[in-house]
């Protein structure tokens, strides 16, 4: 069986990364009854992060109850179970208010972090101007406030397009660049039967 994934390959070290998968290896099953996964790599070639994109109804019920309470509004649009620092957390996604809104949470609902899109021109200079000059040629599609779980904005990440080619930024609060990951799309193959 064949999933389509992305692949989140670093273009630059990001620091502070979990192992994103559980005692190191991979959860098959859950890769395999996944709508969608995403892997994140450093520069050495090892996964830092696995995704695995869930019904948002497999989210657990105080997970659905804090992301309601915390971001009111229309329904899910993703939701997804992640492994970062050998801790198992939910994300669900939701638009507010027009502006694409994420939050991370442990499975009994403690908010861990949150990803809040916002206008271009909510973001600190210091943050545009080194967002905008670090890929030439590149436009900002998407600027997002990265949030701790005080919800304390701690960094900002840019989504940037060019041509066909897709990138996230990261910048700190302070203008400096952190890091940039190209999106790339890939295949992995995930056994169902057999050995």
């Amino acid at each position: 069986m064949r999933k389509q994934i992305l692949l989140v390959a670093a273009v630059s070290a990001v620091a502070g990364m979990g192992c994103g998968t559980r005692h190191g290896k991979w959860e098959s099953d859950h890769a395999a009854a996944a709508r969608k996964l995403e892997v994140q790599v450093d520069r050495n070639g090892r996964h830092t992060e696995v995704e695995y994109h869930i019904a948002p109804g497999e989210v657990p019920g105080p997970v659905r109850a804090a992301m309601d309470q915390l971001h009111p509004g229309g329904p899910y649009e993703d939701a997804e179970r992640e492994w970062d620092g050998g801790k198992l957390y939910y994300e669900l996604a939701r638009r507010v208010g027009g502006m694409e809104v994420e939050a991370m949470f442990s499975p009994d609902g403690q908010l861990h972090s949150e990803e809040i899109q916002v206008p271009m021109n909510k973001v600190p200079e210091s943050v545009r101007t080194a967002a905008l000059s670090s890929l030439s040629g590149a436009q900002a599609t998407m600027w997002e406030e990265i949030r701790n779980s005080k919800r304390e904005v701690v960094e900002y990440h840019v989504k940037m397009g060019r041509g066909t080619d897709k990138y996230k930024v990261m910048v700190s609060m302070d203008g400096k660049l952190k890091g940039i990951v190209r999106e790339v799309p890939a295949e992995i193959e995930v056994p169902v039967s057999g050995q």
